[in-house]
Protein backbone atom coordinates (compact mmCIF):
# COMPACT_ATOMS: atom_id res chain seq x y z
CA UNK A 1 0.00 0.00 0.00
CA UNK A 2 1.07 3.54 -0.59
CA UNK A 3 0.54 4.20 3.12
CA UNK A 4 3.74 2.29 3.94
CA UNK A 5 2.26 -0.87 5.44
CA UNK A 6 0.95 -4.19 4.22
CA UNK A 7 -2.35 -5.86 5.09
CA UNK A 8 -1.89 -9.59 5.54
CA UNK A 9 -5.12 -11.57 5.53
CA UNK A 10 -4.74 -14.95 7.24
CA UNK A 11 -7.43 -17.60 6.74
CA UNK A 12 -7.16 -20.39 9.28
CA UNK A 13 -10.37 -22.23 8.31
CA UNK A 14 -13.36 -21.65 6.06
CA UNK A 15 -17.04 -21.80 7.07
CA UNK A 16 -16.98 -25.59 6.71
CA UNK A 17 -13.92 -25.80 9.00
CA UNK A 18 -11.63 -26.82 6.13
CA UNK A 19 -8.00 -25.73 6.52
CA UNK A 20 -7.38 -22.30 5.05
CA UNK A 21 -5.75 -22.15 1.64
CA UNK A 22 -4.62 -19.21 -0.45
CA UNK A 23 -7.51 -19.82 -2.88
CA UNK A 24 -10.08 -19.85 -0.07
CA UNK A 25 -8.51 -16.73 1.45
CA UNK A 26 -8.70 -14.92 -1.90
CA UNK A 27 -12.37 -15.91 -2.17
CA UNK A 28 -13.05 -14.34 1.23
CA UNK A 29 -11.17 -11.17 0.27
CA UNK A 30 -13.16 -10.99 -2.98
CA UNK A 31 -16.47 -11.46 -1.14
CA UNK A 32 -15.54 -8.57 1.16
CA UNK A 33 -14.66 -6.36 -1.81
CA UNK A 34 -11.03 -6.32 -0.73
CA UNK A 35 -9.28 -8.44 -3.35
CA UNK A 36 -6.71 -5.74 -4.10
CA UNK A 37 -6.11 -4.79 -0.45
CA UNK A 38 -3.05 -6.65 0.78
CA UNK A 39 -1.63 -10.16 0.90
CA UNK A 40 -3.37 -13.44 1.60
CA UNK A 41 -2.14 -16.45 3.60
CA UNK A 42 -3.82 -19.83 3.81
CA UNK A 43 -2.75 -21.19 7.18
CA UNK A 44 -3.27 -24.79 6.08
CA UNK A 45 -0.43 -24.18 3.61
CA UNK A 46 1.93 -22.31 5.97
CA UNK A 47 5.51 -23.55 5.67
CA UNK A 48 7.37 -25.22 7.18
CA UNK A 49 4.48 -26.16 9.53
CA UNK A 50 0.81 -25.82 8.54
CA UNK A 51 -1.28 -24.12 11.22
CA UNK A 52 1.46 -21.74 12.41
CA UNK A 53 -0.94 -18.80 12.63
CA UNK A 54 -3.72 -20.92 14.16
CA UNK A 55 -1.30 -21.74 16.99
CA UNK A 56 -0.29 -18.09 17.46
CA UNK A 57 -1.61 -15.71 20.14
CA UNK A 58 -3.40 -13.70 17.39
CA UNK A 59 -5.74 -16.53 16.50
CA UNK A 60 -9.42 -16.50 17.35
CA UNK A 61 -10.95 -19.31 15.27
CA UNK A 62 -10.99 -18.81 11.48
CA UNK A 63 -8.72 -15.92 10.62
CA UNK A 64 -7.30 -12.52 11.36
CA UNK A 65 -5.68 -9.49 9.76
CA UNK A 66 -2.52 -7.77 10.88
CA UNK A 67 -0.77 -4.53 10.01
CA UNK A 68 2.99 -4.68 9.52
CA UNK A 69 4.83 -1.42 8.72
CA UNK A 70 7.60 -1.94 6.19
CA UNK A 71 9.97 0.19 8.22
CA UNK A 72 9.87 -2.06 11.31
CA UNK A 73 8.24 -5.34 10.17
CA UNK A 74 6.56 -5.40 13.60
CA UNK A 75 2.92 -6.35 13.96
CA UNK A 76 1.18 -3.14 15.09
CA UNK A 77 -2.50 -4.13 14.72
CA UNK A 78 -4.61 -7.27 14.37
CA UNK A 79 -8.28 -8.02 13.78
CA UNK A 80 -10.03 -11.39 13.90
CA UNK A 81 -12.60 -12.88 11.50
CA UNK A 82 -15.09 -15.70 11.96
CA UNK A 83 -18.53 -16.41 13.28
CA UNK A 84 -17.90 -16.79 17.04
CA UNK A 85 -18.50 -13.81 19.28
CA UNK A 86 -15.40 -11.79 20.02
CA UNK A 87 -14.37 -11.44 16.36
CA UNK A 88 -14.49 -7.98 14.76
CA UNK A 89 -15.30 -9.23 11.22
CA UNK A 90 -14.19 -5.94 9.67
CA UNK A 91 -14.70 -5.20 5.98
CA UNK A 92 -11.86 -4.13 3.70
CA UNK A 93 -12.55 -0.40 4.02
CA UNK A 94 -12.33 -0.67 7.82
CA UNK A 95 -8.99 -2.47 7.59
CA UNK A 96 -7.65 0.17 5.20
CA UNK A 97 -8.70 2.87 7.68
CA UNK A 98 -6.84 0.97 10.41
CA UNK A 99 -3.75 0.95 8.16
CA UNK A 100 -3.98 4.70 7.70
CA UNK A 101 -4.30 5.22 11.46
CA UNK A 102 -1.38 2.88 12.21
CA UNK A 103 0.85 4.59 9.67
CA UNK A 104 -0.06 8.02 11.06
CA UNK A 105 1.29 6.85 14.43
CA UNK A 106 4.67 5.78 13.01
CA UNK A 107 7.73 7.91 13.81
Amino acid sequence: MAEGAEIIWVLEQDQSLNDGTVDLCLSVMDALGSLDQGWCVGDGETQPVPGTFDDSPFSVYRGFDMIVPRSTMEIVWTSSHGSPSGNENLEGADVVEAVRAAVADLP
